[in-house]
C-alpha cells in the first residue's frame, strides 16, 4: 500500500481490537516517508459496511459518552464560533462569503455563531448526520469552486484517502480559505490504547503529511488558534496579512503551522 500523500511506502504498525457488529479487529499501518497513519481495514472495507459502522458509532455520537471521550468538545464548539466571529468582524470573513460547515454533525457550530453574529448561519452538510428539516446541504448542493470559506471540524480523521480530501479542498474559490480542527501530531503513537483509536477514524495526520497536503492544494499562509485548536489555511495572502495584523491570538506562519510537537498531544 502506498501513502496517498507523499507517495511512501505504508508498512505494518499496530493492531487495535473492537469487537464490533461491523469491526472486529482493526490492522494499522504507518508511511515510511511522512509518518501519516491510515486504518488498513477501514480503507478496505466496502461501503456498505463502513456506512453501516458509521451509522452504528454516529447514533449514540454527541451524547455522554462523547463527552468522556473528547470532554473539551462543547468548549471548543464555543471557541470556533468566537474565532469565526472575530474574522468576520476584521473582514478576513466577508459578510457576504459563502460559507460551509461540512461535517456539521447536529450543527451546534452553525446554531453558536448565529448567537454571535447578525448574519446568515453558516450552510451546514453532513453526510450521516443531516437533519431533513434544518436546511442541511445535500450532496449536490455542493458546486465545486463555490464556497469563499469552509470549515470542517473533527472531519479530517474520518476521510479515506486522496479522493475525499479532494471532495473538501474542491469547494474551496482560488482566493477561498478553509479552517480545520483535528489532531495533527509530530508523531503517531504506536500504542493501541491511545484515544485517538476510535472504530471510525481512519486516518492520523503528522505535521509533515499536512505540510504536503497544505503545498498540494496552493495554500499560502496558515494561522493557528489555540484556544479553539483551529487552523486557517489562506489562498488569498491580504487576508492572512489582514489577520496578522489585526489579532495577536493566532500563531501564523507562510507554510503549515506545526504546532503540536509534544506528546501527549492535546490530551
Amino acid at each position: 500500500m502506498k501513502c496517498f500523500v507523499c507517495g511512501g511506502q505504508m508498512s505494518p504498525f499496530m493492531e487495535k481490537f473492537f469487537g464490533m457488529k461491523y469491526l472486529d479487529a482493526c490492522e494499522y499501518v504507518r508511511c515510511e516517508n511522512c509518518g501519516l497513519v491510515v486504518a488498513k481495514t477501514l480503507y478496505d472495507m466496502p461501503h456498505d459496511q463502513w456506512t453501516n459502522l458509521n451509522r452504528e458509532c454516529h447514533g449514540a455520537y454527541q451524547n455522554t459518552n462523547e463527552l468522556e471521550i473528547d470532554p473539551r468538545w462543547l468548549e471548543r464548539l464555543h471557541a470556533q464560533a468566537n474565532v469565526l466571529a472575530e474574522l468576520i468582524q476584521i473582514g478576513v470573513v466577508e459578510k457576504s462569503a459563502r460559507a460551509v460547515d461540512y461535517g456539521a454533525g447536529d450543527g451546534k457550530l452553525s446554531a453558536y455563531l448565529a448567537e454571535k453574529v447578525s448574519l446568515p448561519p453558516l450552510m451546514k452538510f453532513d453526510e450521516y448526520m443531516a437533519r431533513p428539516n434544518e436546511n442541511y446541504l445535500s450532496a449536490e448542493n455542493l458546486t465545486p469552486a463555490s464556497f469563499d470559506f469552509v470549515i470542517t471540524c473533527s472531519v479530517f480523521e474520518h476521510l479515506l484517502g486522496a479522493s475525499d480530501v479532494e471532495k473538501i479542498f474542491a469547494l474551496l474559490t482560488a482566493d477561498g480559505t478553509c479552517a480545520l480542527h483535528t489532531l495533527v501530531c509530530e508523531e503517531i503513537p504506536r500504542d493501541p490504547n491511545w484515544f485517538y483509536l476510535q472504530p471510525v477514524h481512519a486516518t492520523f495526520w503528522t505535521n509533515s503529511a499536512m505540510k504536503k497536503i497544505f503545498a498540494q492544494y496552493n495554500f499560502k499562509a496558515c494561522a493557528y488558534h489555540v484556544e479553539s485548536r483551529l487552523w486557517l489555511m489562506f489562498r488569498d495572502t491580504e487576508k492572512f496579512s489582514r489577520l496578522k495584523n489585526s489579532s495577536s491570538d493566532f500563531v501564523c506562519a507562510d507554510d503549515f503551522v506545526d504546532y503540536w510537537k509534544v506528546k501527549p498531544y492535546r490530551k
